[in-house]
């Protein structure tokens, strides 16, 4: 991705579509710099990239994800007081519990974790059982997300979306091994198509992009199941190795422009916590309850936090447990 000439590219991590390549290319032209952007699929990959010694200015860790990198100082302070496009946040999105200073990370996108089902195939998604024990013959997909598939199960089982004790992990692990024989893809890039093209009758699904496929064929539901459902948020953060923090800032800055903001929307449906970006948008976008939860969904929605590493650890090895006998 290129810009004006001017220095080196500004270098930065982002996820499918998140935020919109034409966005990205707007930022460039107005900072008159190149941006070389990468794409991850899942927070665990932009962690080990930041770890690995790699140097990048812009990351787009979601929640959770945050606390833990600045925790491990790979992330730079913001100066909120050069972000004034900060006020247009909707005011659920302002000083988040995991980073309630808002001296780390900007949000960018946001939306909820569910299921979405052939309403042919898998009629009923209202509970996470039928995602990750479903009935024989039914074949789905999970997200590479640790801990969105972990804390699915450990709400199926009946357990809390944040519990690490060795007991809990231990009935969310049996749900999902035996669950295991009827997952056939573990994908957080394209968890659309599978559903839609007939492949799998369910998939576990971030709500944006489930949205835009809802509303565009009408055998798909997307399904928020009743033990709780997790609501996310996907932020940008300048990393700890970025040489040229003021450039980066002038970057988050424009993306916080809310007729960049929009595009993201229009272009992959994932939804903007900004308001003024939100009062832009066509209508069937902008009163889409899947896109934009209601204010009650997101009061009665998780958030995802930080754990401790020696929670992180039990979690990585129930999850490379799982992995390994998905499908």
């Amino acid at each position: 991705m290129t810009g004006a000439a001017g220095g080196a590219p500004l270098r930065m991590l982002v996820w499918p579509g998140m935020p919109a390549p034409e966005a990205l290319e707007r930022v460039a032209a107005r900072l008159g710099v190149a941006l070389d952007c990468e794409t991850i699929c899942t927070n665990e990959q932009l962690e080990e990239r930041l770890l690995a010694g790699e140097r990048w200015d812009l990351v787009t860790p979601s929640d959770f994800m945050v606390e833990r990198l600045a925790a491990r100082g790979l992330l730079a302070p913001l100066d909120a007081a050069l972000l004034p496009g900060r006020d247009a946040l909707a005011p659920w999105a302002r000083r988040p519990a995991w980073d309630p200073a808002e001296r780390w990370s900007v949000p960018l996108a946001f939306g909820t974790t569910g299921v979405l089902h052939d309403r042919e195939r898998l009629p009923d998604a209202g509970s996470w059982r039928a995602l990750l024990d479903p009935p024989p013959g039914v074949v789905v997909g999970l997200l590479d997300e640790p801990r969105e598939v972990i804390g699915a199960a450990l709400l199926a089982a009946g357990e809390r979306f944040d519990a690490t004790d060795e007991r809990a992990l231990a009935a969310a692990g049996e749900l999902l091994r035996r669950g295991g024989r009827a997952v056939a893809r573990v994908d957080s890039g394209d968890f659309v198509s599978p559903v839609r093209d007939g492949l799998v009758a369910a998939h576990h699904a971030w709500s944006g992009p489930a949205a835009a496929a809802v509303r565009a064929d009408p055998r798909l539901a997307y399904s928020l199941p009743g033990e709780g459902a997790v609501v996310w948020v996907t932020t940008v953060a300048i990393a700890a190795s970025c040489p040229r923090p003021a450039l980066a800032r002038a970057a988050i800055a424009a993306l916080l422009d809310p007729e960049l903001a929009r595009i993201t929307v229009e272009q992959h449906s994932y939804a903007t916590p900004n308001d003024a970006a939100r009062r832009l948008l066509p209508a069937e976008l902008r009163d889409d309850p899947v896109l934009f939860p209601s204010p009650a969904t997101l009061r009665r929605a998780i958030t995802i936090r930080d754990v401790d590493p020696a929670a992180q650890a039990r979690l990585a090895a129930l999850w490379a447990d799982v992995a390994a006998g998905a499908g």
